[in-house]
């Protein structure tokens, strides 16, 4: 079984006292989250790695086993736990060949998933306020001209598909911003960003003779 050098993974010495370790994971998980490395087709397995390493090191028993049997501990700890010293599974790492420590920092905070794991009870606007992902969906929205004029109603596509029915105030300007709270993308976690609709006004062609006369009367009016 390949070796797993779990503190390396952290970015820490081996002799950490363990009321620091939580404090360096999160320090790494800003790093290692998959948000922040779109293009990285690892990021996914070095994060599960992370995590893979805090759940040990970040346990003082597991901890111990692991200092004391390195790549057998758990296999150990198994056997210790069933009254003896059974046979040890063999197999390789999904993490083997990762250069943990040439990972860069990435900018940002944490995400609502690290908010879930660490923010205790913080409410679904601040974690929404911390994540650096972005979860508003932007949509352009047509208006024909007498819309955006006298006003009405308009049906909207939310995320997920479902379709919404908006009021249109009346006088309504071309590039007015309407947020829809809750509406935009979601987390697995239940967050949810805003959908930001950017009204477009569209001017009608092809007017009759009687619609410019009348057009040319709110002119002069």
């Amino acid at each position: 079984m390949a070796f797993i050098d779990y503190y390396k993974i952290l970015g820490v010495d081996k002799n950490i006292p363990q009321k620091d370790v939580r404090a360096a994971y999160k320090k790494r998980a800003k790093q290692f989250h998959p948000d922040l490395h779109p293009n990285d087709p690892k990021a996914k397995a070095k994060f599960q790695a992370l995590n893979e390493a805090f759940d040990v090191i970040g346990d003082p028993e597991k901890r111990k086993k692991y200092d004391q049997y390195g790549a057998r501990w758990k296999e150990m700890d198994q056997a210790q736990s069933a009254g003896g010293f059974g046979g040890f599974g063999g197999g390789g790492s999904p993490f083997d060949g990762f250069d943990f420590s040439s990972f860069t920092s990435g900018s940002g905070g944490f995400s609502s998933f690290f908010q879930e794991l660490f923010g205790g009870g913080r409410s679904r606007a601040q974690r929404r306020q911390s994540s650096p992902v972005d979860l508003n969906t932007n949509v352009s929205v047509n208006l024909d001209l007498y819309t955006a004029l006298l006003g009405g109603e308009i049906i909207v596509q939310v995320a997920g598909g479902s379709k919404l029915k908006l009021k249109v105030k009346p006088e309504t300007q071309s590039g007015t911003k309407v947020r829809l709270r809750g509406k935009g993308r979601s987390l697995p976690d239940g967050t949810q960003g805003d959908m930001i609709i950017t009204y477009n006004v569209v001017l009608p062609t092809n007017l009759t003779e009687r619609q410019k006369s009348l057009l040319m009367q709110m002119r002069s009016s």
